[in-house]
């Protein structure tokens, strides 16, 4: 499969999504958070407020949390990679998935693959 990342997020969008809501989430990116595209993978994120119950757009200065639109890579992508590409960390990572809003910790994702890596590591 030699599919751009572009064309994965409107597939992906146009599959799980209300019609018109790619756009929304390119224009609130592109003025008010983050889009990191480059050859095989994409990033649509913006900061917000995670308050251990509801999540809310916020301006980096009162943000504790990255909200993730949406990220694809065409090859595969460890969580600790994931979290090198925001443009800097907050405590939370939050997204939509399965039509439920999840929220983890920072550093329980970016430490995961290093403590599976440490565990399953084989000296030769």
């Amino acid at each position: 499969m030699n599919q751009d990342v572009a064309e994965i997020a409107k597939e992906w969008f146009e599959k799980h999504e209300p019609e018109g809501y790619l756009a929304s989430v390119i224009i609130r990116c592109f003025f008010f958070g983050s889009i990191i595209r480059r050859p095989g993978f994409l990033l649509m994120g913006e900061t917000s407020f995670w308050d251990g119950k509801t999540i809310w757009v916020a301006p980096p200065e009162k943000a504790n949390a990255w909200f993730l639109y949406f990220w694809c890579s065409t090859k595969p992508m460890s969580s600790y990679e994931l979290c090198l590409e925001a443009p800097f960390p907050l405590t939370y990572v939050a997204f939509k998935r399965r039509g439920k809003y999840k929220v983890l910790e920072w550093k329980k994702l970016y430490e995961k693959d290093i403590g599976y890596r440490a565990r399953h590591y084989v000296s030769a």
